[in-house]
């Protein structure tokens, strides 16, 4: 009896399992037939082919559409960029060094030789005007050349008869003090007095600040020698160097712009004035001079400073650089089509970067959407969609129901 229950049992139980294979079978027949998509990021699935958005354009090799749900979007940061029509500017940054204007600058030295009797003008920087006295000079040949002066002069008055020769030789001695850069006041009280004076009083031709000073009281000066070296610091010179592929982009008379690190917020105006004929072979640069005005004298030669040079290229199409990724063999954007479906677009791109935009030249029109944060997140989306692949796997892209980890 008990034999046969157990029997029965077993036979039961081997019932039950072959319906339970026979309906999982059946359920596993039924989801084929119905087909299944590849498994893709929550929230990113491939539009259906036959609908696409714009046929005209085709598709980037290795490139597919997909949407991505709003949540989605805000998860990885997606933003959006809209494709404008802006000025093209180029802007050209360098650094420089301040440089007095060597136009005027002045370097005073004697014509005669002699004894320096007394310094008007004792120390470098000082400031000085035109005329006025910087040294006096006891030269045995300036007083010889005054008697010989005051002589020709005499003889001219004592002495009627040749009175046109000794003329000449009157306005000889004359001009020899004149080239000896005796002022002419100097000469106009020797003729008055008759007394020649002991010292060569020299001046400042210009105003300015004196940059060098090569002598002191007592010392024997020579022609050859600078005694003083005095700037006219009102205009100063920037020297500044841009590089070989800039240069097209800079032209004599372009408005310059140019900042010093102890005065970052203030700005001082000025314009090309020379661009050097010679690349120097070692930087592949060429120096530009940039003339500044300096009323105040808060330009100082010596000082290191911030040039800025622009050259507007008009206006055109363009992007911010962060919507374009370059992948070497392709320029690449996507376009958004409607709030979470996004296309990749093939772009061409102007050579040139203004600032933080790029050019537009083929693939896109004003007022176009396009993906500026997080493209790379859609671009491998895209690829991996192309090759039937997906992100799902991927650490912070799971399943957007509720924000609950599936069972």
């Amino acid at each position: 009896m008990r034999g046969s229950m157990a029997t029965k049992r077993w036979v039961s139980g081997e019932l039950a399992l072959a319906v339970l294979l026979l309906l999982a079978s059946a359920f596993h027949l039924v989801r084929g037939q119905a087909g299944s998509s590849p498994a893709t990021m929550p929230g990113m699935q491939m539009p259906a082919p036959a609908q696409p958005p714009d046929a005209s354009k085709p598709m980037p090799p290795g490139y597919a559409e997909i949407t991505v749900a709003a949540d989605v979007q805000q998860r990885i940061g997606v933003a959006l960029g809209t494709v404008q029509r802006t000025p093209l500017t180029m802007n050209i940054r360098t650094v420089g060094i301040i440089r007095p204007n060597e136009t005027k600058i002045a370097h005073i030295h004697l014509k005669t030789e002699g004894w320096v009797d007394k310094l008007f003008v004792a120390f470098t920087g000082q400031k000085v005007k035109a005329g006025e006295p910087m040294l006096s000079i006891y030269s045995p040949a300036f007083f010889t050349a005054q008697s010989e002066f005051l002589s020709a002069l005499q003889s001219v008055s004592s002495n009627a008869e040749g009175t046109e020769d000794r003329q000449i030789v009157v306005d000889s001695s004359r001009r020899r003090l004149q080239l000896w850069d005796v002022p002419e006041a100097s000469i106009k009280r020797l003729e008055n007095t008759g007394k020649p004076e002991k010292s060569l009083i020299l001046s400042s031709p210009i105003s300015g600040t004196v940059l060098e000073k090569h002598v002191f009281a007592g010392q024997y000066v020579m022609p050859q020698g600078d005694l003083y070296v005095v700037a006219d610091l009102s205009t100063v010179w920037v020297q500044a160097r841009v590089f070989e592929y800039e240069l097209p982009h800079i032209e004599i008379g372009m408005p310059v712009t140019v900042t010093l690190s102890s005065q970052a917020t203030r700005q001082f105006s000025g314009k090309v004035v020379f661009i050097d004929p010679v690349a120097d072979e070692m930087t592949r640069s060429v120096q530009v001079r940039v003339e500044l005005s300096n009323p105040d004298g808060q330009l100082r030669p010596g000082m290191f400073c911030h040039v800025l040079i622009s050259h507007g290229m008009g206006t055109a199409l363009t992007v911010p650089t962060s919507a374009v990724i370059r992948t070497g063999e392709r320029d690449i954007a996507f376009r958004a089509t409607s709030a979470e479906h996004f296309v990749p677009v093939q772009v061409k791109i102007s050579p040139v970067r203004f600032e933080d935009r790029f050019q537009i030249l083929e693939g896109l029109q004003a007022g176009d959407q396009v993906v500026v944060s997080a493209n790379f997140l859609i671009d491998s989306e895209s690829r991996l969609q192309a090759g039937s692949g997906s992100m799902t796997g991927m650490p912070g892209m799971g399943s957007t129901s509720g924000g609950k980890k599936p069972r």
